[in-house]
């Protein structure tokens, strides 16, 4: 009798263990050329013209007259959109009234329209490849959470289905050596499925950023960048464009992911996984990427914002003095 309830026990055992400690970790695999359907599908060249230039103060003694007609603020985002010289130059002929000089202005209006018009398209675009990378983290977490919520489902009601068992078994048998044979047994194997239950780990899946990370030059603050144009990477490195004025907004958005999603705890291993090619992901991890990207996003279509109060302040120099 004891030897077939213990024969049945470690049944159990095997077969649970053997259904649930398979391969966890999952490939994520797109089909062919869809690996990064997130990314640009052409590469955009920028005129050197609309470049910032790093110099601000010598900029702003070349064209003194721009002190008249904006702030601060608004000289630095001209700059950052690389048209301080077409501003200056509307507002020394916006009271010239020669056919030439018309001529000239509206080139210049057009020419200062289209910019911002680009810019604006630019903080558009970063701003929705950083939603669809959001999006694809957190479907690749959700389809990990539905995975590890039914493999917590199935450990519970096996649980639930040995326990009742092993209560059957110990009182089916007479010898008190049995039963605390088959107890014992029991307890291991409903002590090893709760374990189970509770392992926070589950299914992960292996994701490959080697191609491109949008995180990268967020976290590592290359002097230029690869991804973000010359005018989204000035406003993100310009500390003038900082509440506080003390630090830029890259450095602001990094502290704040130190602090608050790795509290103050950052090592090699993490840093790859996030921001550099990738790796295994849990579904913790997705959740955690997903976030990054949607504070980043938040923080590049604030621009737009910075970039209103510089085209009201165009906009009085289209009115023209007679």
């Amino acid at each position: 009798m004891s030897k077939r309830y213990l024969f049945g026990i470690g049944v159990c055992v095997v077969t649970f263990f053997t259904s649930c400690t398979g391969s966890k970790t999952i490939t994520h695999t797109l089909p062919e050329g869809q690996s990064t359907y997130c990314s640009p599908t052409v590469s955009y060249s920028h005129r050197v013209m609309n470049r910032p230039v790093s110099n601000f103060d010598s900029l702003s003694n070349a064209h003194p007259i721009l002190n008249s007609y904006l702030s601060e603020h608004d000289r630095i985002m001209a700059n950052a959109l690389g048209i301080t010289s077409a501003i200056a130059q509307l507002a020394t002929m916006r009271s010239d009234t020669t056919v030439v000089g018309h001529q000239q202005y509206a080139k210049l209006t057009i020419e200062i329209q289209n910019r911002l018009l680009l810019a604006a398209s630019e903080i558009d675009g970063i701003a929705a490849e950083l939603d669809c990378e959001g999006e694809r983290a957190e479907q690749l977490a959700h389809y990990l959470d539905n995975l590890n919520n039914k493999r917590s489902i199935r450990l519970t009601a096996a649980s639930i289905i040995i326990g009742a068992a092993i209560t059957i078994a110990t009182a089916a048998v007479s010898t008190s050596d049995t039963q605390n044979a088959i107890g014992i047994s029991g307890g291991l194997v409903t002590a090893v499925l709760g374990a189970l239950i509770l392992n926070p780990a589950g299914k992960k899946i292996s994701i490959d950023y080697s191609h491109r990370n949008i995180l990268h030059d967020i976290w590592f603050a290359p002097t230029s960048s690869d991804i973000y144009t010359p005018f989204v990477w000035y406003v993100l490195n310009e500390k003038k464009f900082s509440n506080s004025y003390q630090v830029a907004l890259t450095q602001s958005i990094r502290t704040r992911w130190t602090n608050f999603e790795f509290d103050n705890a950052m090592d090699a291993s993490k840093e790859e996984l996030f921001f550099g090619h990738g790796g295994i992901y849990t579904a913790e991890d997705l959740h955690t990427r997903a976030a990054f990207l949607n504070q980043l996003q938040s923080t590049i279509r604030s621009i737009h914002q910075d970039m209103q109060s510089l085209h009201a302040s165009i906009g009085n120099l289209y009115k023209i003095q007679d």
